[in-house]
């Protein structure tokens, strides 16, 4: 709900308001963003004006004696005027540097669409309050969108040439939020091609923090989403922010405490590279900025951001629409593959339970190996002597749904394309291009270029014979040409390219992957209802990450799955138990040589598939909370994700110990006067988890690693432990269930948990 009342405007949620002024010098301030506020004490909140010391710059002593740009919790800033601090906005001319806005009128209506970027649909009210410098020809307008269902404000900014001359656009970011420091730390992601969604977090310190990307994408290394946190925020309690950007570009996150406490956040495009020259009559748009907040800690930030993605960015022919369950040949087979091998995995998978069987990598062109082809979108006959329609035929008759990979945005100096259009790739003009991954990027602020590979998708698409589409993105982008906004072009021309093939082919579903994780941001969300949150499958490195993804983005985007025993990444081993149990939260997938399966494994999968489907709703979008996590390395990490009438609880250890203790299950938000059943999820053991120890209920001698045990563990394995039983909402809320004893050598029962190092369980409790 947005109230004007002359120069005072609330903007309300069910939980939170944003509090902004216009003071007496014509700055747009925030008096307030937080709890609701009840609208008769809306006065009470009014920041007071500070006291001018030392070298302050007075802005203007006519209308305020006391009023200076540095101590206002402004809304933008601009530099040469007496704030020195970092700047959200910077323009340049003939006129010269120094641009100063001041607030000239209101109004508020639903949000439209913003023209080049996707935006947040379902209900909201937009707040627009313009701003002018008279004297140098330029208007500002800042936008206020209010998602008043999931406590989320969006933030954008337009800027407008409305004067005779040009001028340039060195830095332009969509929000910029002031708050007094009462402890903060700020809360963070870092990361790398398979070590995505690391966490950092550090006290805001009296200095100038700058993150982001400047790689062409919203990337690996640091994600657009993260948190500012009092530093007595907990898990469920305590205040913290969230934000985040709906970009998928390069973007710069700042955080500035100045020697009075005052906290300055800024986000949007990142300013390296961003030289923008607007003509007269010419404007610029911000992507949409994020922001949310709760009193209910790191868990309130995530329910709150999960139900916008869910619900406002997600495109509605998806939004809630439970998730297939994947088999991808990817780490089965590599490139190394032909039809036939192809019909086995597919009819095998379609025996365990899958849905949808993908096709990756190595089906065009003439591509065995990752340097050629791109670019060619053609089948390779001698693996494919019957084509895309061929395999699909096969797979659809089997029951399956049917996936292929692409990766669109990319060329390799090896094929047809760019034997034709060498002119197409990303290049300054005058140094050699370098090579990622052996490819190059293609041009995407060329309309030829989206052209070609819209018509090149389309060919494949329009046959009515893929249901998915996994859409990578392996390299990042250097040698730009010299062009003042490249890169936020070339950003803009993808929207102009997944827009128009969402739109022409809206009842498929695609993927999102950039090597994994490094473009899992809203702007692509928007478009793709799933991403591909890591090419690392290790089981123990995912709880991690998705751990960290969870604060910001909903379990429904993540694309997990169980991969072999022995980790290609990682090398670690890990049973399929294990890996399903963390890959479950989310959207679930297969990746490994199926045919490899023993009968016990098998088996165990099937049990697995049969599981997830029963609780597969949940599991995709049910109230995601963090109960417990990993301190300094050590201990256990607890999820839980709810519905109505059941929760989940997945359960991964950290290393295992000599000495464990008696351990009970936390739980939250159970109906307190409710009845529950809870189980958890059988599993089993190998036998060869116990070594020689065998041999102490063996009638024979088994030898550790030999011949027998290898042979016997394909057809038997050992029960883990049980647990079943019922108890009251309120006991369980409470952390009263006992889970039994981990393994500590000695003493072994049905109650025994054998987790071993990153080991994991999944309990379930429905009620009654």
């Amino acid at each position: 709900m947005i109230t004007i009342n002359e120069k005072t405007f609330a903007l309300s949620t069910r939980e939170t308001t944003l509090l902004l002024r216009v003071n007496e010098i014509g700055k747009v301030v925030c008096d307030h963003y937080g709890r609701r506020l009840e609208h008769d004490d809306l006065a009470l909140a009014a920041v007071p004006d500070g006291v001018t010391t030392g070298r302050t710059i007075v802005y203007d002593e006519k209308q305020s004696e006391k009023l200076a740009l540095p101590s206002i919790h402004g809304e933008y800033s601009t530099p040469f005027k007496g704030d020195d601090y970092s700047p959200s906005l910077e323009i340049v001319s003939d006129k010269g540097r120094l641009y100063d806005f001041v607030f000239v009128s209101a109004l508020s209506r639903p949000l439209e669409k913003m023209e080049g970027y996707p935006t947040p649909h379902g209900e909201a009210e937009e707040l627009i309050l313009l701003c002018r410098d008279e004297k140098m020809g330029a208007e500002l307008e800042l936008h206020y969108a209010v998602f008043e269902d999931c406590d989320v404000i969006g933030k954008f900014v337009l800027v407008r040439n409305v004067g005779e001359k040009p001028f340039t656009l060195r830095r332009v970011y969509s929000s910029q939020f002031c708050l007094e420091d009462q402890g903060y730390v700020l809360h963070a992601s870092y990361g790398s091609w398979a070590g995505e969604f690391q966490r950092a977090e550090t006290p805001i310190g009296h200095f100038r923090y700058e993150l982001g990307s400047d790689s062409g994408s919203s990337s690996d290394q640091h994600n657009p989403f993260f948190m500012v946190r009092r530093d007595d925020a907990s898990l469920r309690t305590g205040a913290v922010y969230g934000f985040n950007l709906i970009y998928s570009g390069s973007h710069r996150i700042v955080v500035e405490k100045d020697a009075f406490g005052l906290i300055r956040i800024q986000q949007g495009i990142s300013p390296r590279g961003l030289e923008k020259t607007l003509a007269p009559g010419d404007t610029f748009l911000t992507p949409m900025a994020v922001l949310t907040y709760t009193h209910n800690g790191l868990n309130g930030i995530s329910k709150h951001m999960h139900a916008f993605v869910n619900d406002h960015v997600i495109p509605t022919r998806f939004a809630r629409v439970p998730r297939p369950i994947a088999f991808n040949n990817w780490e089965g087979t590599y490139m190394k593959f032909n039809e036939a091998k192809l019909h086995s995995l597919a009819k095998k998978a379609k025996d365990l339970g899958c849905e949808l069987f993908v096709l990756d990598d190595g089906w065009f062109g003439h591509r065995d190996a990752d340097n050629s082809s791109l670019g060619d979108w053609d089948v390779y006959k001698k693996k494919l002597p019957h084509g895309i329609e061929g395999i699909s035929k096969y797979v659809r008759k089997l029951g399956l749904k049917f996936g292929l990979w692409f990766e669109p945005e990319m060329a390799s100096p090896d094929s047809h394309l760019l034997e034709q259009h060498p002119d197409w790739v990303i290049q300054d003009g005058i140094h050699e291009p370098s090579l990622g991954r052996h490819q190059l990027v293609l041009d995407l602020t060329k309309k030829e270029v989206r052209d070609y590979l819209f018509d090149a998708l389309s060919n494949h698409l329009s046959t009515g014979c893929i249901d998915f589409v996994k859409w990578d993105y392996n390299r990042t982008i250097c040698d730009i040409p010299n062009s003042g906004s490249f890169l936020h072009d070339y950003i803009l021309g993808l929207y102009d390219l997944v827009g128009r093939l969402t739109k022409a082919f809206p009842d498929v579903l695609f993927e999102n992957c950039a090597s994994g994780g490094a473009r899992n941001d809203l702007g692509m969300f928007s478009y793709f209802p799933q991403g591909w949150v890591s090419d690392d499958t290790d089981s123990f490195e995912r709880a991690k990450m998705q751990l960290e993804m969870s604060f910001g983005y909903p379990q429904s985007v993540m694309s997990n799955h169980v991969s072999a025993k022995t980790n290609h990444q990682m090398l670690r081993k890990t049973g399929f138990g294990t890996k399903f149990d963390v890959a479950a939260i989310g959207v679930l997938g297969y990746e490994m040589d199926i045919s490899e399966l023993d009968s016990i494994e098998e088996k165990a999968i099937k049990s697995q598939i049969e599981f997830y489907k029963k609780h597969r709703e949940t599991l995709q979008f049910g109230i995601y909370r963090i109960l417990d996590t990993f301190e300094h390395g050590h201990g256990r990490l607890i999820v839980e994700v709810a519905d109505a009438n059941k929760a989940l609880v997945t359960y991964v250890n950290y290393v295992q110990t000599p000495h464990p203790g008696n351990e009970t299950l936390p739980m939250a938000g159970l109906d307190p006067e409710a009845t529950y059943a809870y189980s958890v999820r059988p599993e089993y053991h190998s036998l060869k988890t116990f070594g020689s120890l065998i041999n102490q209920v063996s009638p024979v001698h088994i030898k550790e690693e030999g011949v027998l045990v290898n042979v016997l563990s394909r057809f038997r394995g050992l029960d883990a432990e049980g647990l079943k039983g019922e108890a009251k909402g309120c006991t369980l809320n409470a952390g009263a269930l006992q889970i039994g004893r981990q393994w500590a050598g000695t003493g072994y029962d049905d109650s025994t948990r054998i987790l071993l190092d990153f080991g994991a369980r999944i309990y379930v409790f429905e009620k009654k």
